[in-house]
């Protein structure tokens, strides 16, 4: 076990980095400012390796990579705005690094250095997912749900039990399904103690965050910036809703929401009636199938009709998340192991650009974006501009947004109706590639995106 020190100003990253590190079994200390670095390395401190971020908002992390050097502290840097061979070799050769990274980066690779660097085995990444497993297995504490479905009617009822079911399938066959899926209802409900045994525990602080201090689309941000792959968790009193990854991209989504189950998602798009519905549900329950599949099998549904709806329900669980202001949030290592999941691979900048649209009102809107602000381009935005869809008129607001101009301004120049502005730059600004200017001393060097 290594004792680490990530030093990144964004935060979500920071947690997300220190949270797998947490689940390698390490000891993870995540600051965001290079004085928070520099005082962390007291005369008591002990840290066996850091990262380190070039581009910091106070000072610059050279000047931490040369304080770790003087402590024997061997060190990892990134970034996002230094790039090629150029700032490679000066970070190793001339600030000490033992290895640099550009983001965006493959966070497993970064974790592998980092665990070199420290002097500590790197544990792979299948002792993980059985680890995992196991610890599923001994928190396990209720029955497997019951294989009476719900009558239609009393869908979403109050007094429906509230445990998790994937969007695409009847709760009737979960015994038929691999770990951790199998009893994915026991594991995010209190359980009683576990019966002893010796086994390394993943940390429970790894497991928790608060909504209050960040929001849905930071934390997408966050595992594409790290191309992760693993699991989000959310919840907001008794909704629980999970999001999958890989390479950072969004690839499944679920919700304990019995509304927000697959077949009910395509009764309220109108792809089926009710009677569809229920033929489909006895079907499925009688041949030991998932709702979509047995949808497939009864000829009411097209593999492509199924997809679209799929991906529209997984945007819908997502987007239902981007107002929460209050909940918690939790990382973790676990990643689809079912190979009859429909492929999706959803974009999160593109994602959170129209999520914005969808759910945000104008009266929001406005309060968010008051006319003073200005805002100009991030120096090291999680997505490049050719990776986000925007039209005409979006990609000219974003020109214009240099931080000369006011959001007031900007509403003049463009051709968007108010709405349509703000919701872009509001998106933009959640996306990370617009930032609010900041006069202050020592702030990082205003760029612009040449558009």
């Amino acid at each position: 076990m290594a004792r680490l020190l990530i030093v990144e100003d964004n935060q979500e990253l920071a947690s997300l980095i220190a949270t797998v590190a947490q689940n390698r079994g390490h000891e993870a200390l995540t600051v965001f400012t290079g004085e928070s670095a520099l005082e962390a390395l007291g005369p008591h401190s002990r840290f066996d390796a850091a990262l380190v971020d070039l581009l910091l908002p106070d000072i610059r992390g050279s000047e931490v990579l040369g304080a770790l050097r003087a402590h024997a502290i061997p060190a990892i840097a990134v970034s996002g705005v230094y790039k090629g061979d150029r700032f490679a070799t000066e970070a190793t050769q001339v600030h000490g690094a033992c290895a640099f990274f550009e983001k965006p980066f493959e966070l497993d690779a970064v974790l592998d250095a980092l665990e070199e660097a420290a002097g500590v085995p790197p544990v792979t990444h299948g002792e993980l997912l059985d680890e995992v497993d196991l610890l599923v297995l001994e928190e396990l504490v209720q029955e497997t749900p019951s294989e009476d479905e719900p009558a239609l009617e009393s869908v979403g009822s109050p007094s429906e039990p509230s445990e998790p079911a994937l969007p695409d399938e009847t709760p009737d066959v979960s015994e038929a399904l691999p770990l951790p899926f199998a009893q994915r209802g026991a594991v995010w409900t209190e359980a009683a103690p576990a019966p002893a045994r010796q086994r390394r525990q993943l940390p429970e602080w790894s497991l928790g965050g608060d909504l209050a201090h960040t929001s849905m689309p930071r934390l997408l941000n966050a595992y594409y910036e790290a191309r992760h792959h693993g699991e989000l968790k959310l919840r907001q009193g008794t909704v629980l809703k999970v999001v999958y990854f890989e390479a950072g991209r969004v690839v499944y989504a679920a919700s304990n929401l019995a509304p927000e189950r697959f077949g009910r998602f395509c009764l309220r798009k109108g792809a089926l009636t009710e009677a569809q519905l229920a033929e489909a549900v006895g079907y499925a329950r009688e041949h030991s199938l998932r709702t979509g599949d047995a949808l497939l099998k009864r000829g009411l549904l097209s593999p492509k009709q199924r997809r679209q709806l799929l991906e529209e329900q997984v945007k819908d669980i997502l987007w239902s998340t981007f107002t929460w202001t209050e909940g918690g949030y939790g990382f973790s290592p676990m990643r689809p192991q079912r190979a009859d999941l429909v492929p999706l691979s959803l974009f999160p900048g593109d994602l959170i650009l129209e999520g914005v649209t969808r759910t945000e009102t104008l009266v929001a809107l406005r309060q968010r974006m008051a006319p003073g602000r200005r805002l100009f381009p991030a120096a090291d935005p999680p997505y490049g501009l050719h990776e986000l869809k925007l039209d005409g008129p979006q990609a000219m607001l974003l020109a214009f947004a240099d931080g000369t101009k006011t959001v007031e301004d900007l509403l003049a120049l463009t051709d968007l109706s108010e709405r349509e502005a703000l919701a872009t730059l509001r998106g933009l600004e959640l996306s990370g590639v617009l930032e609010e200017r900041q006069e202050t001393p020592n702030r990082r060097q205003r760029i612009s995106f040449g558009l």
